[in-house]
């Protein structure tokens, strides 16, 4: 019986600290995607307030390329990201 007791115990320890783990890894690519998205609505706001003059005077390729490349960059980050997190839960999980 104390064997049994124990073995449960062993595997609801192991459990909490997986999703323990998991959650910390969760809670650091939330950080990371914050980070990002700060970094993107900076580049925006850069964009805008350095080319909000040729928009007025109707040449909009500035802004148009300035902010396509902010927003290819944001894609970018955001998808080393979560492909990052992804690999770190797999390799979490692969260990217990």
């Amino acid at each position: 019986m104390l064997e049994a007791a124990d073995r449960l115990k062993n595997q609801c320890q192991s459990q909490l600290e997986l999703t323990s783990d998991l959650c910390n890894l969760g809670l650091g690519c939330c950080e990371r995607l914050t980070e990002i998205n700060g970094q993107f609505a900076r580049g925006l706001l850069a964009h805008a307030g350095t080319d909000s003059q040729s928009w007025l005077r109707g040449d909009a390729s500035g802004l148009m390329v300035g902010t396509g490349r902010t927003i290819l960059d944001h894609w970018a980050s955001m998808l080393a990201c979560c492909t990052d997190f992804q690999r770190q839960v797999l390799t979490g999980l692969a260990k217990k």
